[in-house]
């Protein structure tokens, strides 16, 4: 039976499972998935280019990108190596045990994680402020820091901010590394042949080009949030079964809690499973704004999809989406039921006493301390 671990303990588990007697070797970057099939079925006549190709790839990566403990930031050739050194002694001592030594989440305990830890080298991060599904560095920041409620992502919010800095400088290195290496392994693998240098950097200008756009594309509120009240929260309520939220989440907010819910998998191969609403462990953060940006620009690489368009005519009427989704969450702190239907309009009080409870309840949640 596969044990589900949280990592509050997880690196002192990892370092003693790597401890031994001989001294430390330095982490190396492997060959992706992708590079490794390249020679998968091949005969003898073929298997010598394929091979070839895959040491011109492993020269290209690290003529770019670097080494694992000596990394370079893709297309930024006037980062300060040191502070990418300095990221990478941070996520070798707090990260690389969940995420692997190339940032693909394949470290030695991923096999006993669920949700299983993020696969940065699809360039795509699931809890982000951008409406083009790229992170900005701040997004990293904020998710290290803050941890991901409900999953085995810990907080971090005792690490130096420059240290928080440094890391997720790292984690893009990873991250585009990912992404040219996926890239050239796919050009490989249909023309038998690797691009030219100058080819090269055109592929390294459309990798890296939606990322410089991402602090371009935060969302923003279309308007200020109006007061939180029951009638809010119930128009809410409403909208979140007109716009088939129901469909994933139930009509009682618990998703896929029950087992009972299939959405489908993610971009990394992995079932989907629909946030249960109602733990108020909301994984992309707790805050109106967080919420906000789920329901209007989605979740990148989940099957959770945009909703801008749907408020285009009436733009408060997000707010008050999140007005229920943000209720629905504190109702388990206050003991109460999950709301299963519109609320009666015979028990005004109580939808009262719900929204005056919700409306000065703290934006995050106890799990979230650090955000």
């Amino acid at each position: 039976m596969t044990v589900y671990l949280r990592c509050g303990g997880i690196a002192a588990m990892a370092l003693a499972m790597l401890a031994g007697c001989r001294p430390a070797e330095l982490p190396r970057f492997t060959p992706s998935a992708q590079v490794a099939a390249l020679t998968d079925d091949l005969g003898e006549d073929e298997i010598a280019t394929y091979r070839e190709l895959q040491e011109q790839i492993a020269e290209v990566l690290s003529a770019r990108c670097g080494q694992a403990h000596q990394p370079k930031l893709l297309g930024h050739p006037d980062a300060d190596p040191d502070r990418l050194r300095r990221g990478f002694d941070v996520f070798t001592r707090f990260c690389v045990q969940c995420h692997g030594v190339n940032g693909d989440g394949q470290g030695v305990l991923a096999a006993h994680l669920k949700p299983k830890p993020r696969d940065y080298t699809q360039g795509i991060f699931k809890f982000i402020s951008t409406s083009n599904g790229k992170a900005r560095k701040a997004d990293l920041v904020r998710t290290i820091r803050r941890g991901v409620p409900g999953t085995s992502m810990p907080s971090f919010a005792t690490l130096s901010s420059s240290d928080l800095h440094d890391v997720a400088d790292y984690v893009l290195a990873l991250t585009h590394r990912g992404e040219l290496q996926r890239t050239l392994a796919q050009i490989a693998y249909d023309d038998g042949e690797l691009p030219d240098d100058a080819a090269v950097d055109e592929i390294v200008e459309e990798i890296l080009a939606p990322w410089r756009e991402a602090n371009g594309s935060v969302v923003m509120p279309l308007t200020p949030m109006p007061p939180m009240t029951a009638e809010s929260i119930e128009t809410g309520h409403q909208l979140f079964l007109k716009l088939a939220c129901s469909r994933c989440h139930g009509n009682d907010g618990r998703g896929g809690s029950l087992g009972n819910v299939e959405v489908g998998t993610d971009v990394w191969g992995h079932k989907a499973a629909a946030a249960d609403l109602t733990s108020g462990m909301f994984h992309g953060g707790g805050r109106r704004i967080d919420i906000y940006r789920r329901i209007y620009a989605g979740i990148a690489g989940s099957p959770m999809p945009a909703f801008s368009g749907e408020f285009a005519s009436n733009p408060d009427d997000i707010w008050r989406l999140v007005h229920f989704i943000k209720e629905t969450g504190q109702r388990r702190r206050r003991n109460e039921l999950p709301a299963t239907a519109p609320a009666s309009p015979a028990a005004p009080g109580a939808a009262a006493e719900a929204s005056q409870a919700a409306q000065h309840a703290p934006d995050r949640a106890p799990e979230e301390a650090g955000g």
